[in-house]
Order: structure tokens, then sequence, then C-alpha cells
């Protein structure tokens, strides 16, 4: 399997978003399916990889209309050759049940194909993603000659297909909502009332951003909301690779969350590390718990910190940070209904990361093979990860080639 596919499978954004997604090769072979499309599918990990798309998922053999492996096949391979995303608007494809492949369901979707490249641009595989629009389309587009008809032809509009897309997210996201509201150990009826008010200004916040904006609105939301609260941001964290910045609301919380990663230390990263929240009252009055960082970070004026990770059944996917500038003669802590929006943030992302993490996983594989050889070269060579940096970068320039494609010539070299 290529690098890029593994990462992209292996990536932690991957497995757990809410939206489903499966990895394929130029052969249209499945390397990797994330929790949610196995949960859309009533399939598990051992059907399907390893095995060719059009095998695990082959066309109704009892609908002579069927056209789902061939709008399917066509749109991949436009992706593989063009090298980029294609929509295939609202799709019929039936699947086989699990328990009884000769029986199949009737199943509407929403497709999306991107293309997978290396650091040169080569297309090595290919993001399928779906929504499964059936529920929605049912009630939003019902076919006009029987309950049972399906014309490939004919295609609901833009702006319906929207409607669709987003009811079916909503719904997704309020069945999570719905999950975390009503799990052993809640909250009283005033809380669960200041906890719905809190998730409808979430929810009204985002609703206006276009598609990739849902964290920057999210951010906002948390400024206006939260009493003492001037910065927020969102950073997802995965191994191995630096931090990723989904949302910023200032540039001062932007060098702040860049100056934890520079560091190595911080509020962010202890609490995604600890998967606990992380509350700094006042920087300024506990400068040796992150000598470093304290010193930097109060140059910015930041006087307080307030990290909460953003964790999911599984594992935790990154941090919420709020920031305060005001500074007080007598610290304060963190808003009452930052944990609560917190929780909300977590469901809301996840319900809405569908641009992000095509753009994140693109950047994930080359990131992680350059780090990679710079920890196997430091440790061959004896050097420091900072010579073997300037090694990299020196020899990928004298040779023209991409920092990532020198740095899986590396790794091949040492067998990793």
């Amino acid at each position: 399997m290529h690098r890029v596919l593994r990462a992209t499978a292996e990536h932690q954004l991957f497995q757990v978003t809410a939206a489903p997604y499966v990895v394929l090769d130029t052969d249209l072979r499945i390397c990797g399916v994330n929790p949610a499309y196995l949960a859309a599918t009533g399939r598990t990990l051992d059907d399907l990889v390893g095995t060719l798309l059009f095998d695990a998922f082959p066309d109704n053999p009892e609908d002579p209309t069927a056209s789902g492996v061939r709008n399917l096949a066509a749109s991949l391979e436009r992706v593989l050759r063009r090298g980029t995303p294609h929509e295939m608007g609202v799709q019929r494809y039936d699947i086989p049940d699990p328990d009884a492949p000769t029986v199949f369901h009737p199943k509407v979707w929403s497709p999306v194909n991107s293309p997978l490249a290396d650091a040169d641009g080569r297309v090595v595989g290919a993001l399928h993603h779906v929504e499964d629009i059936t529920a929605v389309h049912e009630v939003l587009d019902p076919p006009s000659t029987g309950a049972d008809a399906w014309d490939p032809a004919r295609q609901p509009s833009a702006m319906l297909r929207r409607a669709m897309l987003a009811a079916a997210r909503y719904a997704r996201a309020h069945s999570a909502w719905e999950a975390a509201r009503t799990a052993p150990g809640g909250l009283t009826s005033a809380g669960l009332a200041r906890r719905d008010a809190l998730w409808h200004r979430i929810v009204h916040a985002a609703r206006p951003s276009p598609p990739a904006g849902c964290a920057d609105a999210v951010c906002a939301a948390a400024v206006r909301a939260l009493p003492g609260v001037d910065a927020a941001a969102i950073t997802l964290h995965a191994s191995g690779t630096a931090p990723h910045h989904l949302a910023v609301s200032s540039p001062r919380a932007r060098r702040a969350e860049e100056l934890q990663w520079i560091t190595g230390q911080g509020p962010s990263l202890a609490a995604q590390r600890s998967g606990d929240p992380v509350l700094v009252p006042a920087m300024d009055q506990d400068p040796g718990r992150w000598p470093a960082f304290s010193d930097a970070v109060l140059r910015t004026g930041i006087s307080a910190i307030f990290a909460y990770p953003l964790r999911t059944a599984t594992t935790t996917l990154g941090t919420l940070t709020l920031y305060r500038t005001r500074p007080s003669p007598r610290p304060e802590g963190p808003p009452a209904d930052a944990p609560t929006f917190a929780d909300l943030t977590t469901v809301v992302l996840l319900a809405d990361l569908d641009t992000e993490i095509i753009q994140q996983l693109r950047a994930t594989a080359d990131a992680g093979d350059i780090n990679t050889a710079l920890g196997v070269l430091a440790a061959a060579q004896r050097i420091s990860t900072h010579d073997a940096a300037v090694w990299l970068q020196a020899t990928a320039v004298s040779k023209r080639l991409p920092r990532a494609d020198l740095a899986r010539i590396v790794l091949t070299r040492y067998g990793v």
C-alpha cells in the first residue's frame, strides 16, 4: 500500500469523523474505511479492507435499471485520470444485507470522490465520501411515478441537494447531541436548559458559514457567548505531526497556539496529552510550570488560558483553548459554561468536517514521512534532528526533489 494511502487511512481525523469515508488505491481496492462508513453500510473491517470496491458492493441483480456501479466507476476513473474532485449528485445505489447477501436495501447517496496524490502531484488513490440521504430524499424529493421508481437522469436542483445534505448532517449532529444530552450522570434541568441555549448559539453561528468556516464560526461564538473570553482557538492534534490550527479568532490566539508547538509545552498540549482540562487563571503566577512558553506568551498580552480536550468515545481529537487578555488583580477561573461549550464544539465539528478532512489528510502524509525520516537520519547518523533537517533540505534542493519524496527514499533505504 502506498504511504499516502496508509497515512490517510490511519489518520486520527479520518477515524473519528462522523462522515463516512473510504480510501481506495488506483485499482479501486479498499485500503481503509472509517467507523462511520462501516456504520452506514453495516459491514466490518474484515469484510472490506483488501477487497475490490465493486466486489464488496455490486449492483442489485434484481434491479435491471441499476446504474450505481457504472456511475461510481466512471466518477472514480475521472478523478484518478484528471486529479480533480468530482461530486456525483444524488445516486441510487442499493447495498447488500451483511446477513443475507442476496437481499439488497434501497439506498440513496450523495457521493464525492477526491484524488489522493503524492508529493509530486501523482495521483495514487482516491478518497470516497458518501452521505446516506435516503430518508431526507424520500421526504424532500419523492419520485413522481411510484415509491420504488428511480430515474438516474432526474437529479434534484443544486439547492435541493444542499438542503438534503444539510438535513442529513444535522440529523447526524443531533443524534450525537442527544446521546451526550441523555448520558448517565447528566445535567440538572437548569443545566440542560443552558446547554440547549449554548447548542443553539453554536448552530446559529455556524449556519451561515461556508463549509470550511464552521470552526471559525464556533470560535467566534465562544468569544460572544462565554464571559471573560477574548479569543479562542480550535487545534487538531495527530501523533507525529505538527498540530493543525483549524480555527482561531484572532492573531494573538494563533501565536499562542504556535508558541506551544515551538516550545513543546503549554496548556493546549497538556490537555491533549492528558485528556483533561488544563486551566490557568493567571499565567504570570505559574511561571515555573512551562518556563519557555510562559515567558513568550505573556509578552503577547495573554493573561489566562483555559484548554479543553475535544473528546470522542475513543480518542481526543484536539483542543478548544480559550484566552483572556484583560489582566485582573484577582485572577478568575474559566466561564461556568466553558466545559459544556467544549462538549458541544466536538459534536458540531465532527458533523461538519467534510471539507476540512480532505485538506488535512492530503497534508498529513507528507508531514508524517518528513518527520519520521528526520528521526531515522538523526538516529542513524548520530546527529541532531536540526542537522538532519538541514541535510534533508539541502539534498532535496541539490537533487531537485520535493522534501517528502527524498524523505521516502530515506525511509526505504533504512527499511522503515
